[in-house]
């Protein structure tokens, strides 16, 4: 198996630049909402307006909530275009964006983004005007109530050819040298750092070891997707799921594991979750570890990792998998 050098190189990246530790690269520090959202400070215009976001590798869609919105949960950070002297206007028809259980719809514009003390100049978002929420005390895990908007750092736009994403128009306009960004997210939900995202490189203060490498799927990136291989994935010694390797795509804005139905169900009665996905506090350290084989490399989960707390006040965890219908 290749050395982390060896593997750097083969897929063309600088170890020494990742790895060195850079005082000058820009960086956005997050907030922890309950494990389950990770969300930054951006400023939009001239002069700045502020709104807390959630930086998503997932997706390309860059969207905050406009000035025009008059649904509830827009009511704490909204852009108006008409403070900022760098916006333009942008003609667009209107554009529906979908999620979990929400969904946004607006008008695209243009102004000076600041994120991490960087200035994009002439970055295309969205301004969202409506707000289907279809959240309920079942589904506050979505917690949209908790943020204003969302940035994609996946490459190729989804909802207009016209619309370059930040982090490439941060390459474009030389502000970021390196293709490369990092997160760091903190499990430690009473820590004053929830975490960091790192744009150019990474901090080695953030973490102990070597890197692992895993090549992104060719078959995938005319897509943007952020798209690898995994070889399996185990639950002791004894069972085995993914056996003949599967796809897996990395998503920042998610807090759950997603897998296919059948996969996840499995694993649920393996650790003997009851009907909801649920176990008691006191049995956690008594799950199995899971292990993800990458790159021919294991990394270990044990019930600590996949396992969220539901409430501070209640004896129960969920379990941080969810099985979904999946195609490709």
């Amino acid at each position: 198996m290749d050395s982390t050098r060896e593997s750097s190189k083969n897929i063309g990246t600088n170890v020494q630049e990742i790895l060195s530790l850079n005082d000058n690269l820009p960086s956005v520090r997050l907030t922890n909402f309950k494990n389950v959202n990770y969300y930054g400070c951006i400023k939009i215009g001239t002069p700045q307006q502020e709104f807390k976001v959630i930086f998503d590798s997932r997706s390309a869609n860059f969207w905050v909530f406009s000035e025009k919105c008059t649904n509830p949960i827009c009511s704490r950070h909204k852009y108006d275009k008409t403070r900022s002297k760098t916006y333009n206007d942008i003609k667009s028809k209107g554009i529906c964006l979908s999620y979990k259980c929400f969904e946004v719809e607006g008008i695209l514009a243009a102004d000076t983004v600041h994120v991490a003390n960087l200035s994009v100049k002439n970055q295309t978002f969205l301004e969202a005007v409506y707000i289907l929420d279809d959240i309920d005390t079942n589904k506050s895990m979505c917690a949209i109530r908790t943020f204003d908007g969302i940035i994609g750092l996946r490459s190729f736009n989804t909802y207009d050819d016209r619309v370059t994403p930040i982090f490439d128009n941060m390459i474009e306009q030389g502000l970021v040298s390196s293709r490369i960004f990092s997160f760091y997210l903190n499990r430690n939900t009473s820590a004053d750092l929830g975490g960091k995202l790192i744009f150019g490189g990474s901090d080695p203060a953030c973490y102990e070891g070597d890197f692992t490498y895993i090549p992104v799927l060719h078959i995938f990136t005319d897509k943007g997707y952020w798209q690898f291989i995994i070889d399996s994935i185990q639950i002791n010694e004894n069972f085995t799921l993914c056996e003949a390797s599967c796809y897996a795509t990395v998503d920042t804005s998610a807090w759950k594991i997603i897998g296919p139905e059948k996969d996840v169900s499995s694993i649920n009665r393996f650790i003997e979750t009851n009907s909801q996905g649920r176990v008691d506090c006191d049995r956690i350290f008594q799950l199995p570890t899971i292990r993800f084989n990458l790159g021919g490399k294991a990394f270990n989960l044990t019930g600590r990792d996949y396992i969220i707390r539901v409430s501070a006040f209640e004896k129960l965890h969920r379990s941080a998998k969810k099985g979904v219908k999946i195609s490709f």
